[in-house]
């Protein structure tokens, strides 16, 4: 009976702990409604000045693995090249692209219906400082053709919402190069092509992902945290390699062939994603200089073969939200998988589940996210509720058996085979089996997976950010006034108490009934605020039944 409960602490523990340890809750910020639902496009004739430098993340020098092949050398500030470029801007319902001439390439995306809580304020920009989103090159043979700084001609650009592409062209070391864009209305979505004619057979081409994001939360520290680069193996599961784990000067090569590649931190990304049957080659990541131990920069290329001198991906530059990157496929969902590599196989099914059942609930009961997730803990218990009551129910035969196991094995504690041969007596008279024991421990386990995914689901899921419920102002933040670790912990002390009434005496239960309610309102206390709702939630569910148990215990109990 010890044994079992020491090791449901100790397994419980260490999923808090761990969990705790690998990811430190930020103060998300909220969203707010599109401005105004339109579609334009600027002149192309026009040149506009770039827009005035931001100053939350200073660039800084990009010593990066290609720097020579894209024309960035170490140090350089591009400002100055993007205020030369010719910068067209194409206006959607759900973003504005500020498109530059130098290199054919986004300078930066502003998504209108997120708005920053970062200090500067406005609405969430997706661009570097002095830099463009993204940087092409082409390789064929031992020659590299750096097209980032190559000026192109906008040879076409009309109004996205009636299908008009944006089309450039160029001519450089004897090709001609053509890249256009296709901006989807009433999405994130870019589709990007591209002609490359006079390099011959063999070519490849480079594509530079952003070496940051402008953090677009109150909490920088925590924004800036969560950057990462991702990218999917076509047979694999997607992987994640965040800023901090590549030291500065650190090249990690990733072998093909990727579905697609993508940057990210807290709640937005820019990604890059193959059409069906096409994929990139490889990807090369090195870790960027560092003026602290914060990593707030590194350098990911991507690698795509020509074929016949063409090129097409789809650029996707928005929110990390569920039915959005669902809807774009090739399992871009997994953008930020769960669970890490260790663990994604287990935790990212569960969660994936979890955030599409709370969606569905929300969707279709028309209710505040803060009442979907306390449904959504209790649907937990009720589904669970058969289970959980035969494994009560054979902790209760174990607790009923054991003072004739204990004096089994004392009267034969000199005869081994013979002690082992009445003990399972015992269990046969009693209906039980030595896996009885193991069966008691489910209550404290079961709902633990589902736990466990929403640690990570309450990380980087957009649809709880700036979510308000009752005295909450965001229920993907901590609980300003720590009322919900509270009742958190009071609820799971009643279930405690509860379990043991009527009870044989067992102290290290006993103990263990104080302190594991203290523990889990501790490491709990500076998580979302919804996660600690949804535990509450589910521990008042399972009062009754802990209850009727109890009583039930009472009634099976000897007349003392």
């Amino acid at each position: 009976m010890e044994k079992r409960y020491f090791v449901a602490l100790l397994l419980a523990a260490a999923v808090v702990a761990i969990t705790q340890l690998l990811f430190p809750v930020s103060r998300p910020a909220s969203t707010t409604a599109t401005r105004r639902d339109t579609a334009a496009i600027a002149n192309p004739g026009a040149t506009t000045s770039s827009r005035p430098v931001e100053t939350q993340i200073k660039p800084r020098a990009q010593d990066s693995v290609i720097s020579s092949v894209l024309g960035q050398r170490p140090g350089t500030d591009s400002a100055s090249e993007l205020q030369q470029a010719e910068i067209t801007t194409v206006e959607t319902t759900r973003s504005v692209y500020r498109m530059s001439s130098l290199g054919a390439v986004p300078a930066s995306v502003d998504l209108k219906q997120y708005k920053s809580l970062a200090p500067a304020g406005g609405v969430v920009h997706l661009g570097v400082p002095g830099q463009p989103l993204l940087r092409y090159a082409l390789v064929t043979g031992a020659d590299t053709i750096a097209l980032d700084k190559t000026p192109f001609h906008l040879s076409s650009g009309g109004d996205p919402a009636n299908g008009e592409e944006l089309v450039y062209d160029a001519t450089v070391s004897n090709a001609r190069v053509t890249i256009a864009y296709d901006f989807i209305p009433g999405s994130s979505v870019g589709k990007v092509k591209g002609q490359v004619e006079g390099l011959g057979k063999g070519a490849f081409l480079l594509t530079q992902l952003p070496t940051s994001l402008k953090p677009a939360e109150s909490d920088t520290l925590a924004d800036l945290r969560n950057l990462a680069y991702s990218f999917k193996p076509g047979k694999d599961n997607a992987r994640i390699v965040p800023f901090a784990k590549l030291d500065p000067g650190e090249q990690k090569l990733e072998p093909g062939p990727l579905t697609w590649a993508a940057v990210k931190n807290k709640y937005f990304v820019l990604g890059l994603l193959n059409p069906e049957g096409s994929t990139f080659s490889e990807i090369m990541l090195k870790g960027g200089t560092r003026t602290s131990k914060l990593a707030t920069n590194a350098s990911a290329t991507i690698v795509k073969s020509l074929e016949n001198g063409s090129f097409a991906m789809d650029m996707y530059a928005g929110p990390q939200q569920s039915t959005e990157l669902i809807a774009m496929g090739r399992d871009f969902d997994h953008v930020n998988p769960y669970g890490w590599r260790f663990l994604q196989g287990v935790v990212q099914p569960i969660a994936a589940l979890c955030i599409r059942l709370l969606l569905w609930m929300h969707k279709v009961l028309q209710l505040n996210y803060g009442w979907v997730l306390v449904l959504f803990g209790i649907l937990i218990r009720v589904i669970l509720w058969p289970l959980n009551q035969s494994a009560m129910r054979s902790n209760m035969k174990m607790q009923e058996i054991q003072p004739k196991l204990a004096e089994v094995q004392k009267k034969y504690k000199d005869k081994p085979e013979k002690q082992r041969e009445e003990i399972m007596k015992v269990y046969s008279a009693a209906g039980a089996s030595p896996f009885t024991a193991l069966a008691g421990c489910l209550p404290a386990l079961i709902p633990m997976p589902v736990l466990f995914a929403l640690f990570f689901v309450f990380q980087n899921t957009i649809e709880f950010r700036g979510v308000p419920f009752m005295w909450l102002h965001d229920i993907s933040v901590k609980d300003p006034f720590y009322i919900l670790p509270v009742i958190m912990g009071i609820s799971m002390y009643l279930l405690s108490w509860l379990g043991l009434r009527n009870a044989p005496p067992n102290p290290q239960a006993k103990m263990m009934s104080y302190m594991f309610p203290v523990m889990m309102t501790f490491f709990l206390a500076n998580m979302a605020s919804g996660l600690n709702l949804y535990y509450a939630a589910q521990n008042l569910a399972s009062i009754p039944q802990t209850w009727l148990l109890a009583r039930e215990r009472a009634r099976r109990s000897p007349p003392k």
